[in-house]
């Protein structure tokens, strides 16, 4: 599965050797499946330059694509190889699932929301993994037809590990999952099940969007729908102009939030501005296309790499039409 690209090959060397090697990931197959898969086709098209950066990135629906490094890491913690069946948990864009792809015989992700499930799908299939199945469903309860799972990789904090997940993992078989609080400390934390019993050891510190269930929602247990099977229908953006006020709470002033934040606004063609507030978080007026907006907020909620947002307050606001730039106040 190799890019015909050259500059994205380069991109994707140095990034292996830099933020990945660099940081104590040893596993041969990993760096090298890290090397192979192209990031660039996982995230959308307007930030495809930013795709080999030191850093999650919004995939749109307020989700993220995680670090290289922490891709790596888990993958690495995983321990599986070609004899494996991995279950992963949160695919999202799909990146994950196709690092997985390059090591496991079989790779089984599920994905809460429809459209990043089938963009996924579509990449995936253009890159011609044959060993991964996809499906729409609430990942906490796992996928028990094809249980158990010599590997389950969750890619979404929880403060406890979900029990179907448990129950479906393999004798020997590992779990690496974000186990803490949405706002607080997360631990990336590997446990591994010998019997009724499980171990767990704790890893790396890092931070990633909650896991989400569907417990409680109307029509009962949620399962997986096959290929080419709908799922929950994501409404299309509204058109003409958007503004939203904004309010980003957590560790967001000296980190470069509010340039790196000018960076993304001016490359959306986003009006507006950005400023430090008083009480430690940073507004934000975002003035534009409705798709851009959303993008935007989607960056908001990551950040540049030494931020750790909390949350976001966004309230819709009448547009200003004496906006004509993006400017840090």
């Amino acid at each position: 599965m190799t890019d015909t690209t050259a500059d994205h090959g380069a991109r994707r060397a140095r990034m292996v050797a830099e933020q990945i090697g660099a940081r104590g990931v040893r596993d041969g197959d990993v760096l090298a499946a890290m090397q192979t898969v192209p990031r660039h086709l996982f995230v959308p098209v307007h930030l495809a330059a930013e795709a080999y950066h030191d850093t999650p990135l919004p995939i749109g629906y307020g989700q993220t694509i995680s670090q290289p490094y922490m891709v790596a890491r888990m993958t690495e913690l995983l321990a599986v190889d070609v004899r494996s069946r991995v279950l992963e948990v949160g695919s999202g864009s799909g990146y994950q699932t196709a690092v997985l792809a390059e090591l496991a015989g079989e790779v089984f992700a599920l994905e809460r929301l429809a459209a990043l499930a089938e963009g996924a799908r579509h990449v995936l299939a253009r890159l011609a993994y044959a060993n991964v199945r996809t499906a729409v469903a609430d990942g906490t309860r796992g996928w028990p037809e094809y249980a158990p799972y010599d590997g389950i990789l969750v890619a979404a904090a929880t403060a406890e590990t979900p029990r179907p997940l448990l129950a479906q993992l393999a004798e020997g078989g590992r779990l690496v999952i974000p186990l803490g609080r949405q706002r607080g400390e997360q631990v990336l934390t590997v446990l591994e099940r010998h019997g009724d019993e499980y171990t767990q050891r704790l890893d790396t510190r890092c931070r990633f969007v909650p896991l989400v269930s569907d417990a409680g929602r109307a029509g009962g247990e949620s399962r997986p729908a096959p290929p080419g099977k709908a799922g929950p229908r994501v409404d299309e953006e509204e058109l003409g102009m958007k503004a939203v006020d904004v309010s980003v709470h957590g560790r967001v002033q000296g980190v470069y939030y509010r340039a790196s934040a000018r960076v993304a606004a001016e490359r959306l063609g986003l009006r507006g501005w950005v400023k430090n507030t008083s009480d430690g978080c940073v507004a934000l007026r975002l003035q534009g296309d409705p798709t851009a907006v959303h993008a935007m907020l989607d960056w908001c909620r990551v950040g540049p790499p030494a931020a750790e947002v909390g949350w976001l307050d966004v309230s819709d606001a009448e547009p200003d039409e004496t906006l004509t730039t993006f400017e840090v106040r």
